[in-house]
């Protein structure tokens, strides 16, 4: 675990910031996230205690593992260093990250509950960010974004919570057009935005977007570290001073 306290990020990273349709947000796409990687390889091979799925109280379709507190804290600096002026500069603020989960796919899309089979949001806050570290390559999946056509929904505020259940009672309805993981535009949704993968790259976008990860090859969930869908998720809220 000392390996940890060394990481850092990658001076020379390459950041770009593209629009998210039918919103006034952006996803931020960071390369080379991190100088080395080798800390957080490391982990995942060799000390990484993997829960089973729902362990930890999402609906994420495979295994989790906290990351150790140095990865969250260098995460956290960059997020309030780099990232937080440019993109709120009119605001004082602190951050809160409420974790980083090491994620592994190992769900058969045979296997998957209503709700696993669909785009989601992580929170209706607009203060609430995701983050994505991709730890696996291209052909593995990225993340994409959505729109809920029956309401032109792509960002949820608070007075829309009470669309998520009416989501679900339609995507039940419509089993046929939603019976794996949602990798392309449907009778409910349109995919307006595509993230691919690659190793080392973060990605950044706004928790109330609705979105999912881009799972479309049967090496997506094998569960094998070596060739599966590795990567850290992380969440955090801004608090305006």
């Amino acid at each position: 675990m000392s390996q940890m306290k060394n990481i850092k990020v990658n001076p020379d990273y390459s950041l770009q910031k593209l629009s998210i349709p039918g919103t006034s947000l952006h996803v931020l796409v960071i390369d080379e996230f991190l100088f080395n990687t080798d800390a957080v390889t490391h982990f995942a091979h060799n000390i990484a205690y993997f829960k089973p799925m729902f362990a930890d109280n999402t609906l994420f379709p495979g295994m989790r593992d906290k990351m150790p507190m140095p990865y969250t804290r260098l995460l956290k600096h960059f997020f309030e260093t780099f990232i937080l002026p440019d993109t709120r500069p009119e605001s004082c603020y602190q951050t809160s990250f409420y974790s980083s989960l090491l994620s592994l796919v190992t769900c058969e899309p045979s296997l998957l509950t209503v709700n696993q089979k669909m785009p989601h949001v992580d929170s209706c806050h607009n203060d609430d960010y995701a983050f994505v570290h991709y730890l696996s390559s291209q052909e593995l999946g990225g993340t994409s974004f959505y729109c809920y056509k029956p309401k032109k929904l792509v960002q949820f505020q608070q007075e829309h919570k009470s669309v998520l259940p009416e989501i679900v009672a339609k995507v039940t309805d419509s089993q046929g057009d939603h019976d794996g993981y949602i990798t392309e535009s449907t009778s409910l949704f349109e995919k307006i935005l595509t993230i691919d993968a690659k190793f080392n790259r973060l990605v950044i976008y706004p928790a109330n977007v609705l979105h999912s990860a881009n799972l479309a090859s049967s090496n997506n969930y094998c569960g094998d570290l070596n060739q599966g869908r590795l990567s850290i998720s992380s969440f955090a809220s801004i608090n305006i001073m």
